[in-house]
């Protein structure tokens, strides 16, 4: 089987509407179960959208895809000629596979992509028995994978999948292959993420005090607490630091903003371990002060007695 993963640019500020692929990273597995026996990373240069979306401008490596020389068209055909037979592929959830005809049609590539894919994601939730929804970082953490790698590398999601997948059986694999979904028309409203965007906010201040958007949640036990402030960083996230109550890990948790073209305001919220790029970004953004929640109080319901 073939498990692959994607990095794009939505191409959030350009007419042109499409998911321009920046990385294609993959690995050749021995399933169910097997170790990985090959991997496939290539950076891709953009040539078609002129900005970067807030999520693609926080690529760890995106100087690495505007350095690259190699266009879509010839990293796909090197992706292909590297499957070879093998056509059986797993991604996590099913948006890569979508993403990836829908920049095959775009740049009028023969159509020699499988029809069928295995969702990872799908098949993990089931064997949990929890959500299908599941984040690949809360997954990889679950499964004990090392902190090695910084999220959102298309080759380090592509072994950490794996990893998490290599814990099913083949019958649960099987249970979760899904058919291709036609090649989206273009970019929807708001880009694609982990977890449901919330609003729409009349403002920016009643988003960071949101309860719903200053709760974090340990991605290792579920333990839930919110946060009582935020840091605004130079690439317009915000970012509030966190220690669980129950398993004492550190944790950041970040805030995103957005503007759908209806100019209203939603917010996205995400749980990262506090290493690496993600620690960097916090202790970059904790050097400026730091902007306090208001809580909300409940309000007492009529009739209630007042003791």
């Amino acid at each position: 089987m073939i498990v692959f993963d994607l990095e794009w640019n939505s191409g959030l500020y350009d007419p042109i509407r499409l998911d321009e692929i920046l990385q294609i990273g993959a690995v050749k597995v021995r399933c169910p179960g097997g170790p990985i026996v090959d991997s496939f990373n290539a950076y891709i240069r953009p040539q078609v959208h002129k900005r970067f979306s807030p999520a693609a401008a926080a690529l760890p490596d995106l100087a690495l895809s505007q350095a690259a020389q190699m266009d879509l068209p010839t990293a796909l055909a090197a992706f292909l000629d590297w499957c070879g037979e093998d056509r059986l592929f797993g991604t996590w959830g099913g948006g890569d596979l979508a993403a990836l005809r829908q920049n095959q049609t775009y740049w009028k590539l023969p159509d020699d992509l499988p029809k069928t894919y295995i969702d990872l994601q799908l098949a993990f939730g089931r064997a949990l028995g929890c959500s299908d929804n599941l984040s690949l970082e809360w997954a990889a953490a679950y499964c004990g994978a090392p902190d090695i790698f910084d999220p959102h590398n298309a080759l380090a999601d592509a072994v950490y999948a794996w990893m998490a997948a290599r814990l099913l059986t083949g019958e649960e694999l099987a249970g979760a292959e899904r058919t291709a979904e036609p090649a989206p028309k273009g970019q929807k409203a708001l880009p694609r993420r982990g977890t449901p965007w919330q609003g729409p906010f009349e403002s920016r201040e009643r988003a960071l005090n949101n309860r719903g958007c200053r709760k974090a949640v340990c991605p290792r036990c579920g333990a839930a607490q919110r946060v009582g402030q935020w840091h605004q960083g130079e690439d317009g996230y915000y970012y509030s630091r966190f220690a669980c109550a129950g398993c004492g890990r550190g944790y950041i948790l970040r805030l995103e903003l957005l503007r759908d073209k209806g100019k209203r305001l939603w917010a996205n919220s995400a749980v990262y371990r506090a290493s690496g790029q993600r620690r960097d970004a916090y202790l970059a953004a904790a050097q400026s002060p730091p902007i306090p929640c208001r809580g909300s109080k409940r309000r007492r319901r009529r009739g209630a007695s007042r003791g």
